[in-house]
């Protein structure tokens, strides 16, 4: 009985040292990923060292509010998803409209930060910014797709 307490606690501490090291694998990719991001528009916007001294802190400014926006999004959608066949269409119109309203939060950032934008960088250079944020999302998605079609690499 002590045997089997033991190896339990063992399989515990084993999982949780797992999880711990998928979670640090996880932050390790998420941040590889946003230097990537930042190194390509960069490159694509042509920053001076001092536009870039100014413009990155305003970036990750704008980007913190859109994620906490599009966390609550994500929320939304979750509760609805799971909940949807015990709410009423009252309830499901209300989630609708909040779907709505997240988009028109996420449109009123982007207006509200190219106006910021272009009092630091020329506006052709917060055109390039929507174009290379574009571009790295396809590059990201073309990336995926492309690992999905190659499968698993071998062990």
């Amino acid at each position: 009985m002590k045997q089997a307490f033991a190896l339990l606690i063992f399989v515990i501490g084993f999982a949780q040292i797992g999880m711990a090291q998928d979670k640090e694998l996880e932050s390790s990719k998420r941040e590889q990923l946003e230097a990537l991001k930042i190194a390509h528009i960069t490159e694509k916007l042509a920053l001076t060292p001092d536009e870039a001294q100014t413009f990155w802190p305003l970036y990750n400014e704008m980007e913190a509010k859109m994620q906490a926006v599009r966390k609550q999004r994500r929320k939304n959608r979750k509760d609805t998803k799971t909940n949807h066949d015990l709410m009423s269409d009252k309830e499901l119109m209300a989630a609708v409209e909040k779907e709505l309203d997240f988009e028109q939060q996420e449109l009123d950032l982007k207006k509200e930060y190219n106006q910021k934008f272009s009092k630091i960088i020329p506006i052709k250079k917060v055109v390039l910014l929507h174009e290379a944020q574009e571009g790295f999302k396809r590059r990201l998605l073309k990336g995926a797709k492309e690992k999905r079609r190659l499968g698993p690499p071998p062990h």
